[in-house]
C-alpha cells in the first residue's frame, strides 16, 4: 500500500511544521513502526489535524520477492488518481539511488504510456529532510494497523482527513479496514502494459 497527503501549495509548509513539531528528543524524522501505542494515537490525531484529503492505493497478491513491484503498481494507480484531482507536483520519500532509479524509470513508462502527463512533476526528497512526507507515513501506518485488527489509529484519522481508498489494481476490490471507513469512490484502473 502506499499513500498520498493531497495539500495545495500554501498548505504544505503549515504541515511541515505540524509534522516537525512531532519529533521527540533525539529523532531524525517520524516513523510509524518505530513509535508506541500511544504515541501512534497521538500522531494520527495531529495528521488528522491537517484537514488534508488522503489517498491511498493497495495492490495485493503479490509475495515478498515480488515487492517492488507490487509497489510500482500501487504507485501507478496513486498517479493516476492524483492526476484526476488536478494534482501539480508529487514528491515520494527517497528510498536510496538504485530504488529510487526504479521509480524513475516506471515513472517515464507512465509518461510514454500517457497516464502520467508531461506537466505533473514528480521527485523524491530525503525523509528527515521532507517532514510534509511523514504525514503520509502516518497515514499509511494507521490504514495498516486497521487491517491488521487495530482499528483505533484509523478512527483518528478519520475524524479530521477526507479519505479515498482507491479500489485495489489486483484484484478491484476495496481494502479498506471496514465499509464505514470507505469513501466510495472507485479510483482509477490502470493496466499495464
Amino acid at each position: 500500500m502506499i499513500s498520498a497527503v493531497v495539500l495545495t501549495s500554501h498548505e504544505v509548509q503549515r504541515a511541515r511544521d505540524e509534522m516537525a513539531a512531532l519529533l521527540l528528543a533525539g529523532q531524525r524524522k517520524l516513523h510509524w513502526r518505530n513509535e508506541s501505542a500511544r504515541r501512534r494515537s497521538s500522531l494520527a490525531r495531529r495528521t488528522a489535524a491537517i484537514k488534508s484529503e488522503v489517498v491511498i492505493a493497495t495492490w495485493c497478491g503479490m509475495n515478498n520477492a515480488h515487492q517492488e513491484r507490487a509497489r510500482r503498481k500501487a504507485q501507478q494507480t496513486l498517479l493516476a488518481a492524483l492526476v484526476d484531482r488536478d494534482v501539480a507536483q508529487a514528491v515520494f520519500e527517497s528510498r536510496g539511488p538504485i530504488r529510487d532509479n526504479g521509480d524513475i524509470a516506471g515513472l517515464a513508462g507512465l509518461r510514454r504510456s500517457g497516464v502520467l502527463p508531461e506537466s505533473m512533476l514528480v521527485s523524491h526528497a530525503a525523509g528527515p529532510l521532507e517532514h510534509a512526507l511523514w504525514a503520509a507515513d502516518v497515514v499509511v501506518g494507521a490504514f495498516g494497523a486497521a487491517l491488521d485488527g487495530t482499528p483505533e489509529y484509523w478512527a483518528e484519522m478519520l475524524a479530521g482527513t477526507k479519505v479515498t481508498v482507491l479500489t485495489c489494481g489486483q484484484c478491484s476490490l476495496s481494502h479498506a479496514p471496514d465499509p464505514m471507513f470507505h469513501t466510495p469512490r472507485p479510483g482509477p484502473q490502470v493496466n499495464a502494459p
